[in-house]
């Protein structure tokens, strides 16, 4: 099962990476104390926008389960350990899908879910493949993008 969930983490981090290179180039960041922040919520709101579960059509399931089924993520508690805390799935909003998204990719880069063995393998292949969908689904986005890029 490693073998496959690694496969879909190098598929995942690799178009997110160049959704990130991309968005940069096109002006989607911020700066803060210096840091580039890329702003996934400007381009949630301006490029994918709200009716986004129509947009999706087949891949809506995978919005859906995202949204209501998001990774997890760590905070520290009372006695200064990492631990792993639920996070809402109240928030149906296109800003909160790309919010999980962002949450899985930091999960695996982080080493969170990711220490030699992928910690709950199963959810871990079910999070790549919905978010997967997603990322792939706005592909023509990016690649539209860098057509434009190019051409300047």
């Amino acid at each position: 099962m490693e073998g496959k969930i690694d496969k879909l983490a190098f598929r995942f981090f690799k178009l997110f990476a160049r959704y990130e290179s991309t968005l940069k180039e096109r002006g989607y960041f911020k700066e803060q104390s210096g840091k580039i922040i890329v702003d996934w919520d400007r381009f949630a709101n301006e490029v994918v926008g709200p009716n986004f579960f129509n947009d999706l059509d087949g891949k809506a399931e995978s919005a859906k389960y995202i949204l209501e089924n998001p990774p997890m993520k760590q905070k520290v508690n009372s006695q200064g350990k990492i631990e792993w805390v639920e996070v809402s799935n109240n928030d149906c909003s296109v800003q909160a899908l790309f919010g999980h998204l962002r949450r899985i990719r930091n999960n695996l880069f982080h080493g969170a879910k990711f220490n030699e063995t992928y910690f709950r393998p199963k959810r871990s292949e079910i999070l790549l493949r919905k978010g997967l969908d997603i990322l792939e689904h706005y592909r023509d986005w990016l690649e539209e993008e860098k057509k434009m890029w190019l051409n300047h």
